[in-house]
């Protein structure tokens, strides 16, 4: 009977050994892909921070230049300016969703966490 025990044990240890090994070479083939699209992950991110810093000038312009001219039409009840949005209603934001400042700095310190580890 012990003999039998025996067997099992080694049986599952022999699993579990197989099992780590084709774990191993999956994460290694990630960490390779991974290596390989850094640079263009990094172009992707300092284009969308290139594309925010460019929204948030025309917001900004686009407020400079919302100055009423001489052919605006005024609301008589209230004396206020008739006018088209120039922006949206700003979205309510989806719980648990948190803004991420400096996203190339937290893209550039992943990848130099991956390389450390994989070192």
């Amino acid at each position: 009977m012990s003999y039998l025990i025996d067997i099992m044990i080694l049986v599952l240890l022999a699993g579990t050994l197989t099992y780590a090994f084709l774990v191993d070479r999956r994460v290694r083939t990630l960490m390779s892909v991974l290596k390989d699209m850094e640079p263009m992950v990094g172009q992707f991110s300092e284009a969308v921070d290139k594309s925010e810093s460019s929204v948030s000038l025309l917001k900004t312009m686009a407020e400079k230049v919302r100055v009423p001219g001489p052919g605006s039409h005024t609301d008589e009840d209230r004396g206020q300016v008739v006018s088209f949005r120039t922006s949206r209603e700003k979205a309510a934001k989806p719980a648990g969703v948190t803004r991420v400042a400096g996203k190339s700095d937290l893209v550039r310190g992943f990848f130099e966490t991956a390389r450390h580890r994989g070192a």
